[in-house]
């Protein structure tokens, strides 16, 4: 045996890697897990599971019951639900990725620069993010789709400016204290540019708690685009939206409690999956930094 093989390996061990390891392991992330994984198969595999036109109008078979032929019945106007809740499922989720996305990207870079530069641009972010933080969420939603007009696309806008000022406070206050790590003056001694050192020192710190947000706020988004999609104001008929959906189907709910139920369902069970999701990461985070400070 060779000095070489008989060598221990050596296992590279990142923080990032734990706390994926440590949400995988967590049973609540498990189930988080399963059911999403049907949620997104089963909208992005519609074409595949039903052959039925979501837009399609059938006034003979107006508010069928659930049956074999109609798994969740049909509407109104005769459109199977069915089609409709897994197209509209598609939508919904959309809605909730690319709005944290706007949110997250935006507010992550705004709350970088103010951490790490200071001084008056520090203090006019924060100015701005602070009027934004007076109203909540879906007021603030509400007030931008008023400015853009409603649609699918401004209501993801609205709700993704809305999720701006979070990422904006949480990124700022981690970029606040990880600036003055020594690894960090070390890198402006040797030189290092400021966006060297933001990209390569700063940002990788401040991913973990970041990582939390994102995933409870995807949850949070979805729900706040299907309450605009509710009130009107984003996907418009005959679009499938699950937020939509039931708003169609509240003057049919006591002739057709279906029409109600599934899309309902719907986002109960997402929101609850990525909740589950979101808890087991925020704990793999927490257990994460309390194993390197005890290093």
């Amino acid at each position: 045996m060779t000095a070489e093989t008989s060598q221990p390996k050596i296992r590279i061990d990142s923080p990032g890697i734990r706390v994926l390891r440590r949400t995988f392991r967590n049973r609540s992330a498990q189930v988080g897990f399963a059911i999403l994984l049907v949620f997104i198969l089963a909208c992005v595999g519609a074409p595949l599971i039903t052959h039925a036109d979501p837009d399609a109008i059938d006034p003979s078979n107006t508010l069928h019951v659930p049956s074999r032929t109609y798994p969740m019945g049909t509407d109104g106007i005769g459109r199977d639900v069915f089609a409709r809740f897994l197209y509209g499922g598609r939508l919904s989720l959309w809605v909730g990725l690319v709005a944290i996305a706007i949110g997250g990207l935006t507010g992550t870079t705004l709350g970088m620069v103010s951490g790490y530069f200071g001084g008056w641009l520090d203090a006019s972010i924060s100015w701005v993010t602070d009027i934004l933080l007076a109203f909540p969420d879906i007021l603030l939603a509400l007030a931008i789709i008023a400015i853009l007009g409603p649609g699918i696309v401004n209501a993801m806008i609205a709700v993704g400016i809305s999720f701006i000022p979070s990422f904006m406070r949480l990124t700022r206050s981690n970029v606040l204290a990880v600036r003055e790590m020594s690894y960090v003056e070390a890198a402006r001694a040797l030189g290092g540019s400021n966006t060297e050192i933001i990209l390569t020192h700063i940002l990788p710190n401040v991913m973990r708690t970041l990582l939390v947000l994102v995933t409870l706020g995807i949850g949070s988004a979805i729900l706040a685009g299907a309450a605009l999609n509710f009130l009107g104001l984003g996907a418009q008929p005959p679009t499938p939206e699950w937020g939509a959906m039931l708003n169609a189907g509240q003057k049919y709910i006591r002739q057709g409690w279906w029409l109600t139920v599934f899309p309902g369902l719907g986002i109960f069970f997402t929101i609850l999956a990525i909740n589950l999701i979101g808890d087991a990461v925020s704990d793999a985070v927490a257990g994460t930094v309390v194993l390197s400070k005890t290093k």
